[in-house]
């Protein structure tokens, strides 16, 4: 017999794979005050996950996060280990989904993924892989999470969560510019994504199949269709992050294909959208890209503007992760206009950040940076004696 916390948590996947998240909200808001005043706990905690879940979609983030802490909260209160290990992985998604805050959401897979390992629950502990994978730094990470995913899906005959690995696999070997193997694993991904029912998975298949097949110049308008179609899916669904993300690939699509138009029309798109929302973590995002398109039309001081907004979101948003970016990209920029004094002064920041941070790679990279930008000197002061003009004086 199904208990009210089977059936609820069933209509809240269902109703999340066909994107009617207001009518997830509508529903979570009764039966989490249904809940509270009946003392029921456990349905209480998926209340507040389906509304965390639904209105991350949504994009209304700053909500997502408190539902999902509160989800937390009341779930170690009770003891739950599976509501527990749920709420870590809806928190996870909010900060990597709405605020880019991997290392956040790192930690909060991490946790998952002991606990359901320990806990002996499959479906829990591949779930919380996947949300590793998608964040890995590396591609054979990513790969390595997936084969693991995919593996557990087919056991336990979960047609959706290997789709979803799938689709993380394929993205790996996009990453590495295999686009055969992504395109076959994709061609499976959406057929279990079809077979599953989940609408929207589907669109986020079928617009990284457009991403693929607008890599051959061929098939590049077709690409360019598929993405636009999963785009559409997106807005009708007022999904977003996945609007968001669709927009930006979308962009660098036409970056890459130097149709620079083409490219600034879709991430002037992203930043109505990030303002649109009221959402300061998209805003930084789009800033720092309109950064590098400005980069690439030569025009470094509009790019040393941009570049400067996005290190002052990224500051007021709290996210040092971002702020060091930004800070290194314009010590890229000062560096290409031979100030070294001022490309060293923003180095040196980004790699404080970094250090606070314990990122030791990215600390080493800067640092290698700051001595490239002496060499740099030294180079200019020879070639001045030699009445050469250094490019970008």
């Amino acid at each position: 017999m199904r208990t009210k916390t089977d059936s609820l948590r069933r209509d809240i996947s269902e109703l999340m794979k066909s994107g009617a998240f207001n009518e997830i909200v509508d529903r979570c808001h009764v039966e989490l005050t249904l809940a509270r005043r009946e003392r029921r706990q456990s349905v209480e905690v998926i209340a507040l996950l389906g509304l965390a879940g639904a209105q991350c979609s949504l994009g209304h983030f700053v909500f997502a996060r408190d539902y999902a802490n509160q989800a937390l909260e009341l779930a170690e209160e009770i003891r739950s280990i599976g509501l527990t290990i749920d709420a870590l992985n809806a928190r996870a998604r909010v900060a990597r989904e709405g605020f880019f805050q991997t290392a956040e959401a790192s930690d909060d897979y991490l946790r998952a993924v002991d606990s359901a390992f320990a806990a002996g629950d499959m479906r829990r502990y591949a779930q919380s892989l996947l949300g590793l994978g998608e964040i890995a730094a590396s591609s054979s990470d990513s790969s390595k999470h997936a084969w693991r995913v995919i593996d557990i899906a087919r056991e336990l005959n979960d047609e959706q969560l290997e789709a979803r690995a799938i689709l993380l696999l394929s993205n790996a070997f996009i990453r590495r510019a295999d686009y055969k193997k992504a395109s076959d694993g994709l061609l499976v991904a959406l057929r279990k994504a079809q077979k599953a029912a989940d609408r929207l998975l589907e669109s986020v298949i079928i617009g990284q199949q457009g991403l693929v097949l607008a890599q051959d110049s061929d098939a590049f308008q077709r690409g360019i269709e598929q993405q636009l179609t999963a785009l559409e899916v997106a807005r009708g669904m007022e999904a977003v992050f996945h609007e968001f993300m669709r927009l930006y690939t979308l962009a660098m699509t036409m970056m890459a294909a130097q149709d620079s138009d083409g490219a600034r029309g879709y991430l002037d798109q992203m930043l109505a959208l990030s303002q649109d929302v009221q959402h300061k973590p998209y805003e930084m995002y789009t800033l720092g890209l309109l950064g590098q398109w400005q980069e690439m039309q030569e025009q470094p001081d509009v790019a040393v503007a941009y570049y400067g907004r996005a290190v002052t979101a990224a500051r007021e948003v709290g996210n040092p992760a971002y702020e060091a970016r930004y800070l290194y990209a314009l010590g890229v920029v000062y560096q290409s206009q031979w100030d070294f004094a001022g490309a060293r002064q923003q180095f040196a920041q980004a790699r404080a950040l970094y250090r606070s941070l314990a990122d030791g790679r990215n600390a080493t990279r800067v640092s290698a940076s700051i001595v490239y930008t002496y060499l740099l000197f030294f180079a200019s002061r020879v070639m001045k004696l030699m009445g050469v003009r250094p490019k970008g004086k």
